[in-house]
Formats: C-alpha cells, sequence, structure tokens
C-alpha cells in the first residue's frame, strides 16, 4: 500500500470515528472516582449513544487495572520499571482492543502510523493519565494497619458512628463453613476492615484472597441494586492473606471512593488479584441483615 493510500484509508476511518466531547471523558472519570447522580447518569448514557465506540467501563478497568499493578510494589520507594510497562501496556491494549473498531485500527496506537485517527492517541493518553492519578495517592503510601486485634477493632468502630458493621456468611460458591467475624467500613474517612476467624489459609505463592465492595452509587439503577448483573461492577477492595494463627484483622485498600456499600464479597484468586473476578471461588459474604436490606 502506497503512502497516500494509507493516508485515504486514515481519512475515511477519522470520517467514521468522531472523538467524544470533553463532556463525556469528565462524566467517565466521575463516575470511577466518585459515582454520578440521576441527572448525570442520565447525561452520560445519553453520550455513551451517540459515540458506541467508547466503552462505558473503560475507565472504571483503566483505574482497576492500575490499582491492581501497583499494588504489587506499594511497599517500594520507587515505581519499578516492569510495573510501569506492565500499566502502560495494559491500559493501552485494553482501550484500543475494547473501544477502537477492529480490525482496521486495532493496533494503531504508535504516533509513527499514518492511519492512527486523529484523537485517539490524545483519548488514550487521557485515560491513561486519569487512571495514573486517581491511583497514585493510594498506592504510593504504603498502608499500616493502625488496628491489630479485635478490642481495637470494637475501639475503632465506636469511634465511627458512620460505619456499616456486617457478619461474614458462607459464600456463594465453595462456601466457608463455620468462618466467623465481620467487615466494618466508614464511607466518611474511606477506612475498613476485616475480622476474620476460621477462613482456610492461604498460599500466597499459588492463590491470595481478594476483597470486592459493591457501592449502591456505582449502579446503573441505584435505587434496585443487582450485584449479579453484567453491567455492575465491585470495587476493588485489596488481596490478602490468612495464615494459621487464627484470628486476623486485615485493613480495607480502596482505589476508588466507596459511599454507599451494600455487599461485601471475599473470592479466591492467583497472587496479586484480578481486575475482574469469575467469582469461581467466593467463600464468604457480609451485608446487612435482612430486617436492613
Amino acid at each position: 500500500m502506497t503512502h497516500d493510500q494509507d493516508q485515504s484509508r486514515g481519512d475515511e476511518m477519522n470520517e467514521h470515528l468522531e472523538l467524544p466531547p470533553e463532556e463525556l471523558f469528565d462524566l467517565l472519570s466521575d463516575r470511577a472516582l466518585f459515582g454520578l447522580d440521576e441527572e448525570e447518569s442520565e447525561r452520560l448514557e445519553e453520550l455513551l449513544s451517540t459515540h458506541a465506540w467508547v466503552r462505558g467501563d473503560c475507565m472504571d478497568d483503566a483505574v482497576a487495572q492500575m490499582a491492581v499493578a501497583f499494588d504489587s510494589a506499594a511497599d517500594a520507594d520507587s515505581m519499578p520499571s516492569q510495573v510501569a510497562d506492565r500499566v502502560s501496556q495494559a491500559v493501552h491494549a485494553e482501550i484500543a482492543a475494547d473501544a477502537i473498531p477492529a480490525p482496521d485500527i486495532a493496533g494503531s496506537i504508535s504516533p509513527s502510523t499514518d492511519s492512527t485517527p486523529a484523537g485517539t492517541l490524545g483519548w488514550l493518553g487521557w485515560v491513561a493519565a486519569a487512571a495514573a492519578i486517581a491511583v497514585a495517592v493510594v498506592a504510593w503510601q504504603p498502608l499500616t494497619p493502625t488496628i491489630q486485634n479485635s478490642s481495637q477493632l470494637v475501639s475503632w468502630v465506636d469511634q465511627h458512628p458512620d460505619a456499616v458493621r456486617w457478619d461474614w456468611a458462607p459464600g456463594l460458591v465453595d462456601p466457608a463453613e463455620g468462618v466467623t467475624g465481620y467487615v466494618t467500613f466508614s464511607p466518611d474517612s474511606q477506612e475498613g476492615y476485616m475480622l476474620i476467624k476460621g477462613l482456610e489459609p492461604n498460599d500466597p505463592r499459588i492463590q491470595q484472597y481478594q476483597l470486592w465492595i459493591w457501592d449502591q452509587d456505582r449502579e446503573p439503577d441505584p435505587s434496585n441494586p443487582q450485584p449479579l448483573a453484567e453491567n455492575v461492577h465491585p470495587v476493588d477492595g485489596g488481596v490478602f492473606d490468612v495464615n494459621d494463627k487464627g484470628e486476623v484483622v486485615i485493613p480495607i485498600k480502596l482505589p476508588l471512593r466507596v459511599d454507599q456499600p451494600y455487599l461485601f464479597a471475599v473470592t479466591v484468586e492467583r497472587p496479586g488479584g484480578v481486575v475482574k473476578s469469575d467469582k469461581g471461588s467466593v467463600p464468604i459474604i457480609a451485608g446487612p441483615p435482612a430486617a436492613d436490606a
């Protein structure tokens, strides 16, 4: 293909691929970070319907992917080059595969490619930068647990009257019977802890436990939450390990804000955790008692 033909092909694709307005970027970012009110949600749906090539959850995925990647190096003084490479490749691959029509421009993310549609590089860079900003503060401030036993945790709950406190129950897949304890979380301080006793110890070289939190504010229909719906994405609460010492207190690490938690679940995942769980093993869950639901 000649240069002129390649340029013509790029021009044709530009006609079919309009760069979304800044407002769409802002709403996607706000939803990933803070949640949207009803009016904002309706506006976002309107913009997505007129820019169908933009995947509605791409910002959520980008932020979550970077949070998982950063989490593995959170105790380091600086970001290792291999982590930075993993994050960059994951974000660009995610959006290049899902947000850009394939196969015509599926790999066109290089500045030297003549057929890259106008504005596409700006979109990719905007998402990557926004995702980095969203998780940087969380990821690079090592979390030092202030609560180390159940008596300290009881005191913490007393000092946070807004905190939910729900007991663990057997999960939906491979349920863990006999597990006791509870999860508590304060929307005001965005701090929370898990008290767990009786959960099977794990080998972190093989698998880790991962917490997920469903936020009513992030639901497509906040008045009617549907945790198992395909378009509902829980917030990653971090990976953790359980040893054979019995009772453990584990801090919750959030890359995104959660204002109205209505369900917590623990899954079993590969070391380092995942961006999206297939929920193949859900040993324990926690939610409000039936009378409060």
